[in-house]
């Protein structure tokens, strides 16, 4: 049956339904004046005025279009407008028929005493809407029989309009294998009440305790207008319970203004961190036109760097990379960019090489004289700087030096390089190198036109070598998922976020060291439980976390936090300035490294030299 065909039929049944249903309420109406007389004497024209009444009353309902909604769809909205219709149309009419009663030659006796006209109308109005309700009414029930039996167990967080048509869906919907048991709500006047025939068995707090006595297989924060704050609570609350956790977005992230879906809890909801301002106009005026180098250019932050100044307006962008699959696919997807949005103008150049191949280097900047350089390359992962620390040193430490040299150069007005938050106090060989790599910076601040900003991140979710990634794959394979220790924790921030933290620590007038507010450090054993339960399963029952021990270089399971009283406020909200500082003897401390006795593969020669050139 087409939808076209289905109105009709839909139509036709009402105004069928509706009309039987006035003309046998008149004729009991009409009855209970008169008595059994009513049978006996001639009201010929009197039934015709029933039939006039009984045809008009559904002529009303379909020029008020209420006839257009599917009775499993019906709501207070649609009541109220039928009751309205059917009322108003049983007045005139009443009316009508006490008026022309008057007119002898209508021969219309009045029987209607006005008691009986108010109970007639009561009854019409009730049964009217009650009407449409009972199809939905003998669904509702037998799902919810049946679901007792299949569906898999739910609750609800929130007991309020959303969660009431959360219930309703459950109650129609065939599709859906989920039978909710109970809401929790903290407004005490919803306690103990039922909504939609589910009750409302507790306070949010009390949650867990029910879970784990009645076989909850999946509970969904059903409160679109919740606080991230009190979002993250929630979500903690309920990450030690075994069950697959879910949520009605936020009415921002929804579609459609009356639509209530059931989604995944992303891992990003966690992140609990702040929304980072970033003056785009700004930002256009400064990069329009000019021609920007991007080391790391085919690494996910790099290449979401290249990506968002091609928005900007550049002339030439110039990804320089040694690995080559990176960055022709991030090459492919800035060419798409610029055809799409038709920036024809718009230059890709690529170059594969590293930066401690100083040749490479020199020559790429003589060729594409680059206004502006953002450093992103580098070797970044602790364990593997701690097994291989001559590449730690020949890319965080004289890749950044040649670099830097090369801005200076070729006159380069900017060079951004991008270093990590564990360089605050380093106490792995990898946070040691950037360190270092930012001593450098400092120390060219002062030899030439060019100016030098350091960022300092946190982990970029997502990313490539990521732990986002790393679970995933965990995950696919059946798990276990691996987690260092179980009070492990990292400041985190989206690549959207950094990216867009990098270019506004870029248009900072001063140049030096900048640090973010990442909001929260994020516990990494709550982050593996969310992607767990994101793809679909139920931590430690589906799918396994296994407690590994630190890994290899670190010497705290928790990122150290920003010491705010040696920095100071910069015009954006999010970023901070380290105060200025005495730097140590780089160029005296870069010599001493290359003059190792075992050559600067020498972890620990490096790591004595570090420490006593930072005293």
């Amino acid at each position: 049956m087409t939808l076209k065909t289905n109105r009709l039929f839909r139509t036709i049944t009402f105004f069928v339904f509706d009309a039987v249903l006035t003309y046998l309420l008149f004729f009991f109406a009409c009855w209970a004046s008169l008595d059994y007389s009513f049978f006996s004497g001639n009201y010929a024209n009197l039934y015709l005025a029933g039939l006039i009444w009984a045809i008009l009353v559904p002529l009303v309902l379909v020029a008020s279009k209420s006839y257009r909604v599917a009775m499993s769809r019906i709501g207070l909205f649609e009541s109220l407008k039928i009751m309205v219709a059917t009322a108003i149309v049983d007045f005139v009419c009443y009316v009508t028929l006490f008026i022309v009663q008057n007119v002898p030659s209508l021969h219309i006796p009045w029987i209607l005493n006005w008691r009986t006209f108010l109970l007639m109308v009561i009854s019409h109005v009730f049964l009217t809407v009650v009407a449409r309700f009972i199809p939905r009414v003998f669904r509702a029930l037998k799902f919810r029989l049946l679901k007792r039996h299949q569906g898999h167990k739910a609750i609800l967080i929130g007991a309020g309009d959303a969660a009431k048509i959360l219930i309703d869906e459950s109650h129609l919907n065939r599709a859906l294998d989920r039978y909710i048991v109970a809401c929790f709500d903290d407004d005490k006047r919803k306690i103990g009440t039922t909504l939609g025939g589910v009750p409302v068995a507790g306070d949010i707090a009390s949650s867990p305790a029910y879970i784990a006595t009645h076989d909850i297989e999946e509970a969904i924060i059903a409160i679109p207008s919740l606080s991230k704050e009190r979002y993250l609570e929630i979500t903690r609350l309920l990450s030690g319970c075994e069950i697959r956790l879910r949520k009605v977005p936020a009415l921002s992230e929804l579609d459609k203004v009356n639509e209530v879906k059931v989604v995944d809890i992303d891992y990003r909801d966690l992140l609990g961190s702040p929304s980072y301002f970033y003056n785009e106009e700004e930002a256009k005026v400064k990069y329009g036109g000019k021609n920007i180098l991007v080391t790391g250019g085919g690494g996910s932050l790099g290449g979401a760097i290249s990506l968002e100044l091609l928005r900007l307006g550049i002339h030439h962008l110039v990804l320089f990379d040694r690995y080559e699959n990176g960055v022709a696919e991030i090459a492919s997807r800035a060419r798409d960019f610029i055809a799409n949005n038709g920036l024809g103008e718009v230059k890709i150049s690529i170059v594969i090489g590293s930066v401690e191949d100083e040749e490479t280097v020199r020559s790429s900047f003589e060729k594409y004289h680059p206004d502006f350089v953002f450093h992103t390359a580098a070797l970044k992962h602790v364990p593997l700087a701690e097994d291989h620390p001559f590449e730690a040193v020949k890319t965080n430490v004289f890749g950044t030096d040649i670099i830097a040299r090369a801005c200076i150069e070729y006159s380069v007005q900017e060079m951004h390089f991008l270093s990590t938050d564990k360089a605050i106090e380093p106490d792995s060989f990898m946070a040691k190198t950037k360190r270092i790599g930012e001593w450098g910076c400092l120390y060219y601040a002062s030899k030439g036109k060019t100016r030098f900003t350091c960022l300092r991140f946190g982990n970029v979710l997502a990313s490539k070598g990521s732990v986002v990634p790393i679970f995933s794959k965990q995950i696919k394979a059946g798990g276990p998922l691996t987690v260092t220790s179980e009070d492990a924790s990292r400041y985190f921030l989206t690549l959207e976020d950094a990216t867009k933290l990098l270019l506004s620590a870029a248009m900072c007038p001063e140049g030096g060291v900048y640090d973010i507010e990442t909001g929260k450090s994020v516990s990494i054993l709550s982050l593996a439980e969310s992607l767990i339960r994101q793809a679909g399963y139920i931590p430690y029952k589906d799918i396994q976390i296994k407690i590994t021990g630190l890994r290899h270089g670190e010497a705290t399971p928790k990122d150290k936090p920003y010491d705010r009283q040696k920095q100071k406020k910069t015009e954006h909200p999010s970023i901070y300035m380290e105060l200025p500082e005495s730097i140590p003897d780089y160029p005296k401390l870069l010599k001493a490294i290359e003059s190792a006795p075992h050559g600067y593969a020498s972890k620990a020669y490096v790591e004595e030299l570090f420490d006593e050139f930072s005293r």
